[in-house]
């Protein structure tokens, strides 16, 4: 469908961004199938429609420069471009031959998901690659199972599905669909390319791998509830000891607060105790003070009388 475009850019690939290497692409085996098998759909279709695209696999793109002017080399995991490939060049092919591809897909892994999303994403948009996908097989990559970028105005924006849940791809007129672990392709007309029989077996065993690993996954989360919830337990129960400890604690300071009030008020009892005696030995003292003031007086009043009897006794003689 489309024309090859020639290639011009002064972008520079950080270089941070080392070259893909054939044995850096080597992923799981998921990741190789689903790589080879949407290589084999994308040949099929062109086959039914007479295109003469070239189908890459994992073939190094080169022309590319990093920022100190070595080579940056990406190999992605599928590209399709306008030709055939040159006879007996299976192992790289420059941008000048190739002109602009018309599209790249890369799988998604571990390792790798990072820069494409990131670096090799910023390198596919300077050359001028209309569609690029990432799509992971296995689910635990991508924040979904596929993104895609189309670009435009020279810069790439997010490439969403249709309502019907296609990618509808405008420079090969195919749609894809992730059903994973591989792309689902339709052809121009609509009709599914299917996988070679020994290939839909392999897809079938793929897939009871792929349960079998969500169902690994699924019981790895439960086992993680179930610690959660134990170390929940465990930290509920150490709460409630803490709370038995301060309520422990509590009545023993309350206990300490009542004794030292007991002691208070019979601090205060002796205090007046000891002051009610010292009030009833003032009384007392006040009494006998009294009482000799009494006595000293009746003490006086008989020197008077016996001095007055003396004198009436002297006036008595001298009469």
């Amino acid at each position: 469908m489309a024309q090859a475009t020639t290639w011009r850019t002064t972008y520079r690939v950080p270089n941070t961004l080392p070259s893909d290497t054939e044995e850096s692409v080597v992923g799981t085996q998921w990741h190789q199938d689903a790589t080879s098998f949407l290589a084999d759909m994308l040949v099929e279709a062109a086959r039914r429609h007479g295109e003469t695209w070239g189908v890459c696999n994992q073939i190094a793109l080169v022309g590319l420069r990093h920022e100190d002017e070595t080579r940056y080399d990406p190999r992605p995991d599928v590209m399709v471009i306008t030709r055939p490939l040159p006879s007996g060049n299976d192992n790289a092919i420059h941008l000048d031959d190739a002109g602009v591809p018309l599209f790249v897909m890369e799988v998604a892994s571990r390792s790798t998901g990072r820069n494409d999303v990131g670096d090799k994403r910023h390198a596919y948009e300077a050359i001028g690659i209309p569609e690029y996908i990432i799509f992971d097989p296995n689910g635990d990559v991508l924040r979904g199972p596929l993104r895609a970028w189309r670009l435009q105005s020279g810069v790439y924006a997010p490439w969403h599905p249709e309502s019907d849940g296609w990618w509808y791809s405008q420079s090969l007129g195919i749609s894809f669909q992730p059903t994973q672990p591989f792309l689902t392709v339709r052809d121009r007309a609509g009709q599914m390319i299917r996988l070679p029989r020994q290939v839909r077996e392999h897809a079938v065993y793929l897939e009871h791998r792929l349960d079998e690993a969500e169902q690994e996954r699924a019981e790895a989360d439960q086992a993680r509830i179930e610690a959660e919830k134990e170390r929940a337990k465990a930290e509920q129960d150490h709460l409630e000891e803490a709370q038995r400890r301060v309520e422990a604690e509590q009545a023993r300071v309350e206990a300490e607060q009542a004794r030292a009030e007991e002691a208070r008020r019979r601090v205060e009892a002796e205090q007046a105790r000891v002051e009610a005696e010292q009030a009833r030995v003032e009384a007392e003292q006040a009494r006998v003070e009294a009482e000799q003031a009494r006595l000293e007086e009746a003490r006086r009043r008989a020197e008077l009388e016996e001095e007055l009897r003396r004198l009436r006794e002297q006036h008595g003689e001298q009469g």
